[in-house]
């Protein structure tokens, strides 16, 4: 099998057996985020079984120490110097948020993916620039929590970054973006949900991410998925997916937002929009 069509055949079967059985066999990518969770889950767990967890991934620890001193956490003078205080800090979400930007970043600069390499890299630059976003406009609205948005927004394509780990045992659909990019297209929604699922993400955040494509239409926004569904329409790293040029998406944001007010709507943007510049740099460390 060396086509990049019979590839992505095969992979295709691969995935819908996968969910068929409802067990997806995860790429290795995942398996910081995939042990926090199950850790996440134990009534039992502690700060003395999630750290050891955190420093198996010393990327992961540092990243988390350094989000803890960031602009988006730092309420006093008092720096952050060990990870525990950096969790105590931070918050179970934030630590699952962080858990994911290292995960995919790693995946994104996989030498494996040879010439998709590049698609990675812009899709996690959209990730990271729509998760940035959803934090900034939560917090400026205060309708849903900025914690959670965020992690809706790093999460909100990861059934595309799961495709992408899977086709790493299929070089030759690497190659050819075209292939690689209508197999992505077919089966990122299907799979998306399932990794959400597998890895314990609140049935409202999956819900979500799943409804990211409807707004209400109105202010005061309706919650997370109106949140999503704006953020991925502001963020100026477009996913590399999507065929909309720059006049598309800024007509699309422009019929989104008809129906509300136009002063008030102007001033959440330019609110969020400092808002998002700290957001893109505590995420890009």
């Amino acid at each position: 099998m060396d086509t990049a069509q019979a590839q992505s055949e095969a992979l295709s079967a691969e995935i819908e057996k996968e969910l068929a059985a409802g067990h997806l066999s995860f790429p290795t990518f995942l398996d910081v985020s995939l042990k926090i969770r199950r850790a996440l889950e134990s009534e039992d767990t502690g700060l003395d079984t999630l750290l050891p967890l955190i420093q198996l991934e010393p990327v992961l620890a540092a990243r988390l120490i350094g989000l803890a001193n960031s602009a988006l956490y730092t309420s006093s003078a008092n720096p952050v110097r060990d990870l525990r205080q950096a969790v105590l800090r931070l918050g179970v979400a934030a630590v699952r948020s962080l858990a994911l930007v290292v995960a995919t970043s790693q995946l994104a600069r996989a030498e494996q993916l040879g010439p998709a390499r590049a698609y990675a890299m812009r899709l996690w630059d959209h990730c990271v620039d729509v998760a940035a976003w959803a934090y900034a406009i939560a917090k400026e609205t205060g309708e849903v929590s900025a914690d959670e948005a965020l992690l809706a927004g790093m999460l909100h394509d990861i059934g595309q970054f799961y495709l992408l780990g899977k086709a790493m045992d299929y070089p030759q659909l690497l190659d050819h973006e075209d292939e690689l990019s209508d197999l992505v297209l077919c089966w990122h929604k299907p799979v998306g949900r399932a990794v959400l699922q597998a890895l314990g993400v609140p049935e409202d955040i999956v819900d979500a991410v799943d409804d990211r494509e409807v707004l209400g239409g109105a202010l005061p926004l309706s919650g997370l998925a109106d949140v999503l569904f704006l953020a991925n329409l502001a963020a100026e790293m477009p996913n590399p997916l999507t065929l909309q040029r720059e006049p598309t998406r800024s007509a699309l944001l422009e019929a989104a937002t008809h129906g509300m007010d136009k002063q008030a709507f102007d001033a959440l943007a330019a609110a969020a929009s400092d808002e998002r510049l700290r957001a893109l740099a505590a995420l890009r460390g």
